[in-house]
């Protein structure tokens, strides 16, 4: 393909996909909107009610391209809260109150896409984001404790209150409904986890869905284990929200006007990073617009509180079941609610034998995957800094409600600043610093947190392009919006040179990230970009985007080395190569597919040189996948330009593995010398063929070599073994071999074509 798929009238002429990946989505979401409506204790059809308004809403109002959208778990505990503050503890009161309040919050975020806020709540402190979310996979689980073992409780205000009543649930423990949950949720992370395909072809929340019903039928359920559907969609199944009692009651508009900021706070910033994390996954690297997805998800709201539905936001999970399954444009959107919609009125009996216990087992692991302790890990190997505010965070909004949790974890960001900045009172102690002179210094360093960082801009000219020299100050997550302002309104094809200057003390985390996301936008774009000035701050630890300042008085110690570390440095005498130890962000220089997709993608232990008379480059390479966040996939992976121009883009997978990335390149059935071993495949843009860079050494290679990728892209090689994570000196130096086997194929072939 030579561009890619867009939206609207010119995206249906790839129905044949997005169809067959709306089915999949849907077969998805049908079970998983279910458990999102009970778990904010909302009827469960107005799950499927939302997830259909979407549907019919974003293909045409655009913003993204592979997000599906529709309630979100993560909005689950924040609805529930709300629901219960208006209807004073009664959910069936509350509910129809809470409708006007997510039609109030629709029409907040259309205002505020109209002055193109939608970036903004990229800038609240990262950590406190992951934080909430966090909180959040914790208060579903904890609510959904006693679902799973069949006790029956009312809902409660607040967590603490959640949590002193579980002991309660055990001795209302039904045994058939806790062996249904039981399996259900063994199920659910055992298939997840599978690496067998056959195992996951069909959804894990579908799979447990039915085998719940079929149990219902074996145990004979009551009914107030299964889920409750009306008789009548169109009669009984629609609530509409009560505007007239809101406004006839003025008491209610405090708090109501609580629950608006707070669903629109999370629903921002859920969503915002949500449409973020599935650009990283797009295999068509296509950027969504952060203002236009909160326009569409105001107008989606709104029509979906007028109808009795969630509030709505692009899901991390149905998208990434989308990808999978090749959808390429909104349209999938719109067939996933074209066949929830089919569901809702052909199949309304079935969905109302799922029990409860199987939904609960469903939500489990949907909030597990939000707050499992490699989610504390990750945190910790940023900083201990975010450790701190991560679990402050977490505390904060367990013990009191969304946004108060979130404000204070916000505090605790300025607070650590503060103490990071502001010398030890032990220098007022000793009389090195007055009190007055400390509480000045305390005030002076609060503002500049908040100050624009942006201290000149320099226009100039390298090789004809224009090129403008940012020197910055501080950089923290409180002031990325002055930055973020300046560099969107430069000129787009033109370069940018950021200097952090000594002036600058400190840059945050959200800080570092956001610097090498702007990195990574404009490699993309084919700007030149240079980050200067970061070799002059101290690294709080050995991760690329943890936090780092300058402090004269920080002296680092010399780090032990790991085994790791000391084995690569021998291989690098060995061959007489330069190894850098440290760890830094990887920037996609050459556009590899392999390196487009995942997130917190970083290399250590780079080594580089001439082996084999070709330049090389070996790295050990890790990064995140979806839908986990949180593991580490680690590959050490070589890459070698190519000596001769005109060498065609190929790819050689084992299986079909990164098939929904390499969504422009076609298959190759058979190449010259033969055909390729085992069940490797061999990829390549429309029009060229790989064929004569496919040598007898070469597949002989492969043969003797199970698992390998190998990738050729803008005249680049990229190489590693994806059953394998570091490899030892051996297996280096067959890589080593493979760029000699390679590059001389690719030369020989040239030069057979020139005669």
């Amino acid at each position: 393909m030579n561009e890619a798929p867009q939206n609207g009238l010119k995206g249906l002429k790839h129905w044949r996909y997005d169809l067959l990946a709306g089915l999949q989505v849907a077969l998805v979401s049908l079970p998983l909107s279910l458990g999102i409506a009970i778990a904010s204790g909302a009827p469960p059809v107005t799950g499927l009610i939302s997830a259909i308004i979407a549907g019919f809403i974003f293909p045409f109002l655009g913003g993204a391209y592979v997000t599906i959208s529709g309630p979100a778990a993560g909005l689950a505990p924040a609805l529930l809260a709300g629901m219960l503050l208006l209807g004073g503890g009664d959910l069936a009161v509350g509910y129809p109150l809470l409708l006007v309040a997510i039609c109030l919050t629709g029409m907040v975020q259309i205002i505020l896409a109209f002055f193109k806020t939608g970036r903004y709540a990229i800038f609240l402190p990262v950590t406190v984001v992951e934080a909430m979310l966090a909180a959040i996979g914790l208060m579903i689980i904890i609510k959904q404790i006693p679902s799973l073992m069949g006790a029956i409780s009312p809902a409660s205000q607040s967590m603490l209150e959640t949590i002193s009543k579980l002991p309660l649930a055990i001795p209302q423990l039904e045994w058939s409904i806790f062996f249904i949950g039981a399996l259900s949720l063994f199920l659910m992370f055992y298939l997840n986890a599978s690496r067998h395909d056959w195992m996951r072809k069909i959804p894990p929340p579908l799979l447990v869905a039915c085998l719940g019903i079929g149990l219902g039928y074996l145990f004979n359920l009551d009914g107030k284990f299964l889920i409750t559907m009306p008789e009548n969609l169109l009669e009984g199944g629609i609530t509409f929200p009560a505007f007239d009692e809101v406004l006839n009651r003025p008491e209610l508009w405090w708090s109501v006007l609580l629950v608006v900021i707070t669903l629109t706070l999370i629903d921002g910033v859920e969503s915002l990073a949500t449409i973020k994390a599935v650009d990283k996954i797009d295999p068509f690297q296509r950027k969504s617009d952060a203002n236009i997805t909160l326009r569409t998800m105001g107008i989606s709201n709104s029509l979906s509180s007028v109808f009795g539905g969630l509030t709505i936001i692009p899901g991390g999970v149905k998208s990434r079941v989308n990808i999978d399954a090749g959808g390429r444009t909104l349209w999938a959107n719109f067939y996933n609610a074209i066949f929830l919609l089919i569901f809702l009125f052909v199949a309304i009996d079935v969905i109302a034998r799922v029990p409860l216990a199987a939904i609960a087992a469903i939500l489990i692991y949907v909030g597990w995957k939000l707050c499992e302790y490699k989610v504390f890990t990750k945190t910790y190997a940023i900083g201990r800094d975010q450790i701190v505010i991560f679990v402050i965070t977490v505390l904060a909004i367990l013990a009191t409600d969304l946004l108060s949790g979130i404000l204070l974890g916000v505090a605790a960001e300025v607070l650590m600043l503060l103490y990071l900045l502001t010398p030890s009172f032990r220098a007022v102690l000793t009389g090195r610093l007055g009190l007055g002179q400390s509480f000045s210094l305390v005030w002076v360093n609060l503002r500049g947190l908040f100050c624009d960082p942006v201290i000149t801009v320099a226009q100039k000219a390298r090789n004809g392009e224009p090129h403008y020299e940012v020197t910055l100050s501080s950089v923290v997550c409180f002031n990325l919006i002055h930055l973020d302002k300046l560099l969107a309104n430069l000129p787009p094809q033109a370069g940018v040179t950021l200097i952090i200057t000594e002036s600058g003390r400190i840059i945050d985390h959200t800080g570092m990230e956001y610097l090498h996301q702007f990195q990574d936008e404009c490699m993309r774009d084919k700007r030149a970009f240079e980050l200067l000035g970061l070799e002059n701050f101290f690294q709080f630890t050995n991760h690329s985007l943890s936090a780092r300042m300058q402090d004269s008085t920080v002296l680092k110690e010399e780090r032990k080395r790991s085994e790791r570390e000391i084995q690569m440095e021998k291989f690098a005498q060995q061959w007489g190569l330069k190894l850098e130890l440290g760890t830094a962000t990887i920037h996609n220089e050459h556009d590899f597919v392999y390196l487009r997709r995942g997130s917190d993608k970083q290399e250590c232990n780079v080594m580089s040189g001439s082996v084999h008379g070709y330049d090389i480059r070996l790295a050990d390479y890790s990064h995140t996948a979806a839908p986990d966040y949180y593991s580490k996939h680690w590959h050490t992976t070589i890459t070698s330009q190519c000596p001769v121009s005109g060498v065609a883009d190929f790819v050689i997978a084992p299986g079909h593995y990164l098939r929904r990335y390499l969504a422009d390149y076609r298959e190759i059935e058979s190449v010259r010398e033969g055909a390729l071993p085992g069940n490797y495949r061999l990829y390549a843009k429309e029009g060229e063929d790989p064929s004569p860079y496919i040598s007898s050494g070469l597949l002989a290679f492969l043969q003797s070599n199970e698992g390998l990728y190998l990738e050729v892209r803008n005249g680049n090689m990229l190489a590693f073994n994806r059953n394998k994570e570091l490899l030892s000196a051996a297996e280096i130096e067959q890589l080593f071999a493979l760029v000699e086997m390679l590059n001389g194929a690719c030369t020989e072939a040239l030069s057979q074509n020139e005669e």
